[in-house]
């Protein structure tokens, strides 16, 4: 089964370092802290392009459909947090999204989904984003970074084809 991504975010942090798997964890402590229902999460590996491309350390959170992958990495001299947010979709979904123009709504009528369904999905990636957001100002304040805007706290909701 594929996925399409739904929304992302990113953040870098200009002249600050911090270790990845230091982050994962704290974030994989704030996201059980919160006892959401049904969420599985783990450090994976994901390639940064083809076959022979270096592999990069993800940490990976599913509920039901969904999916979060979250990366923190070094960049240059900066650090960055960015997050995917996934949503599973069938082959047959994945073959009329390609289909010019008219596609992705035919997909769309053809996957209603009770009020339920879509405002547990908004809770989950309202949660999963506020514990990242909490994690990164636990990290970054007590070094005198400057926190975030309520703008660059915000995610989006129409990401780059990914």
């Amino acid at each position: 089964m594929s996925s399409v991504a739904t929304s992302n975010w990113n953040h870098l942090f200009d002249d600050f370092q911090f270790s990845a798997k230091d982050f994962y964890k704290n974030v994989e402590a704030e996201i059980t802290r919160r006892q959401l229902p049904d969420v599985k999460m783990k450090t994976l590996t994901l390639s940064e392009g083809g076959l022979m491309s270096k592999n990069r350390l993800y940490f990976e959170v599913k509920r039901k459909d969904y999916i979060f992958h979250i990366c923190a990495a070094p960049f240059g001299t900066g650090f960055f947090v960015s997050w995917w947010l996934r949503e599973k979709i069938s082959f047959w979904q994945e073959l009329l999204i390609k289909i010019p123009y008219i596609g992705e709504k035919i997909v769309e009528r053809m996957q209603y989904k009770p009020y339920y369904v879509i405002d547990t999905a908004t809770m989950f990636r309202s949660s999963v984003h506020q514990s990242i957001l909490n994690v990164i100002d636990t990290i970054t304040q007590p070094k005198g970074i400057k926190s975030l805007s309520e703008f660059e706290r915000k995610p989006n909701t129409t990401p780059m084809n990914a």
